[in-house]
């Protein structure tokens, strides 16, 4: 068995990922590979039905994939029962959705200590208010869903994410439902997690003003990986955007 190494967050070997539709076969992921650095910010574009959520989902352990590797600090995911990817998914992976998913029944407060269990709740007070002060979301921590903003949602969700401190961070599409002031915070945020906690983050999103923020952005089509494109520390979603259309039209020409 090829074994990985594991100062390597995430890495990601010739992944595949089939889905019957009658009598045809879409092939979502095929062959995908893809390895995360330490700290490293990593954008995953791609058009609708690239299979860029489908990446996410398989490197969240939320999907098996049909061959290939999904590994975590050296852990293949596919070694592991259900049980215990749930609690490897728990300790060392941080999902954010473009829908926040929070439970409108609880405050801002209990929905980020959701994932905790129920015997560390206690022990957490003090990162459950570093991680509501990090956000600038002290001041909301009673309030519910419905009376948060949708980039005070996503905050919430984000702190939920990172309540059991994880390595990593995935975050599918997380400004997909936010206007374009509450979207650049959101990046902000993810960028700064980043650069000054050294998360590594995977973030999916179709919008270069979005992709711009990471370090390098992963192009796929047709479930494949096309082009791998460097933002240089760049924040200029023209230069994304233009040399992402010029992947797309050097594939189209080969």
């Amino acid at each position: 068995m090829q074994r990985f190494d594991t100062t390597t967050p995430l890495v990601v070997d010739n992944a595949l990922k089939t889905y019957k539709q009658g009598a045809s076969t879409i092939h979502a992921l095929d062959g995908v590979s893809l390895s995360i650095a330490s700290g490293e910010f990593v954008a995953v574009m791609g058009a609708s039905g690239s299979g860029k959520s489908t990446l996410l989902h398989a490197m969240a352990g939320l999907i098996d994939i049909d061959d290939g590797r999904v590994v975590i600090a050296g852990q293949d995911l596919s070694e592991l029962s259900d049980g215990a990817l749930t609690r490897f998914r728990r300790d060392n992976l941080g999902i954010v959705f473009q829908s926040y998913n929070l439970i409108p029944s609880l405050s801002a407060e209990d929905n980020i200590r959701l994932p905790v269990p129920a015997g560390k709740k206690s022990e957490l007070d003090t990162t459950v208010n570093d991680l509501l002060e990090r956000l600038g979301m002290s001041a909301r921590r009673h309030h519910k869903p419905g009376a948060l903003s949708g980039g005070e949602q996503q905050r919430i969700a984000i702190a939920r994410a990172l309540i059991c401190n994880p390595a990593i961070l995935l975050a599918d599409e997380p400004t997909g439902s936010l206007d374009s002031v509450s979207g650049t915070q959101i990046c902000e945020l993810l960028r700064a997690l980043a650069d000054e906690q050294g998360r590594s983050i995977v973030m999916v999103t179709h919008e270069p003003h979005v992709a711009m923020w990471a370090d390098r952005i992963c192009v796929l089509k047709d479930g494949s990986n096309l082009a791998e494109l460097k933002t240089d520390g760049r924040r200029d979603p023209q230069t994304v955007a233009r040399n992402y259309q010029e992947a797309l039209g050097a594939e189209a020409v080969a």
